[in-house]
């Protein structure tokens, strides 16, 4: 009898508790546990309707917390709404606006993984590339300093991003202008290797200076960068005594860049740093997604039509990291150098091609 009226008691105080949870609701459970109310489950304060409209109102005030706060409270109740694929894309852009690049970048990703069909992806294929153009850290802004004196591993990214936009959505309005962030990053890859040349041939290791020239040659040569590479090698060549190669060199820069050459002959090269392509370049504005707006990446597309400049960039390659870190010669340490005293595979460079009308005329 005792183990039945345990038993009872037992189960008497498991229906109390129950009872007690169920007049508590979906608010809180109070005092149960003697300490501070806990929320249980958190129910939409608003609809789905007022939570955008709210969403929008901050975003127009360009309080960008306010309004991914909004949104993600919109997504977060009404997942499959209305305004549910809205919401991200408009979240992705408050994260941007807000400086929150890492964030931006990984809502965009999320936004092309759960729907690939909608009509608006191409956008989220921009704002991704955007965003890790601008790198994830909050305080990195694009034109505070040279992108070429600065890690490049999330310009790679970025690269591949547009990349992968150009290729996919060749008719989308963002994507002339992520052509053009192609064109960049692939000049500022090429100006990172003469900025290294130049910094050997500060330090007269000229052998170095050649082998990061070649290097742009071989892997860059649709960059702005190649008639600065070609002087190095014929300067480089020169100091080093291959009078015969440096003259070879000297003559691709008659052919095709005279401007590099003095009027006795001998090689005009800076190696101060050259900030034209930064001078020149402007790009689109990022702006919300709308179906009505026809292009709000627009941007200043000098020298070349939109086609072209599409065209262009999609012929664009970055070598791998993995060969770059292979290839590029030790900032410590020259590059070796062959039994006949010339710079390993450093001949001139043959069939230079470039897609527009100031190809150079490569024998």
């Amino acid at each position: 009898m005792q183990a039945v009226g345990n038993t009872f008691i037992k189960l008497s105080s498991i229906t109390l508790l129950t009872l007690s949870v169920s007049l508590v609701g979906c608010q809180t459970f109070k005092n149960l546990t003697g300490g501070a109310d806990v929320d249980a489950v958190e129910t939409a304060q608003k609809s789905e309707q007022s939570y955008y409209n709210d969403a929008i109102e901050q975003l127009d005030k360009s309080h960008h917390t306010q309004a991914i706060e909004e949104l993600t409270n919109l997504r977060t109740f009404y997942p499959t709404g209305q305004y549910a694929e809205q919401a991200l894309l408009d979240m992705m852009y408050a994260q941007y606006e807000g400086g929150k690049y890492e964030m931006a970048a990984a809502s965009a990703e999320q936004f092309i993984r759960l729907y690939p069909s909608n009509p608006q992806v191409s956008y989220a294929y921009y704002v991704r590339g955007v965003a890790n153009m601008q790198g994830s850290s909050e305080g990195l802004k694009l034109f505070k300093m040279n992108q070429a004196e600065r890690d490049t591993a999330y310009l790679r990214i970025a690269f591949a991003n547009f990349q992968e936009l150009v290729n996919k959505y060749p008719n989308s309005p963002y994507t002339p202008d992520a052509a053009q962030r192609m064109t960049f990053i692939y000049n500022q890859f090429a100006e990172s290797e003469m900025s290294a040349a130049n910094w050997y041939i500060e330090r007269e290791a000229y052998v170095a200076a050649a082998n990061r020239a070649k290097w742009v040659f071989q892997y860059y040569p649709l960059s702005e960068s190649i008639p600065k590479a070609l002087a190095t090698l014929a300067y480089s060549n020169e100091k080093l005594g291959l009078t015969d190669l440096a003259n070879e060199y000297k003559t691709l820069l008659q052919i095709n860049y005279p401007s590099w050459l003095t009027s006795d002959g001998s090689v005009k090269l800076e190696t101060k740093r050259d900030s034209t392509w930064l001078n020149k370049i402007t790009f689109g504005k990022l702006g919300r997604s709308s179906v009505d707006d026809e292009s709000v990446a627009s941007g200043n597309y000098n020298g070349a039509t939109k086609t072209q400049m599409i065209r262009n960039a999609s012929q664009l390659r970055l070598p791998s990291a993995n060969a770059a870190s292979a290839n590029a010669p030790a900032s410590n340490a020259a590059p070796a150098r062959g039994t006949n005293g010339n710079l390993q595979n450093s001949q001139p460079p043959r069939g230079i091609t470039q897609p527009n009308q100031d190809a150079p005329i490569i024998p």
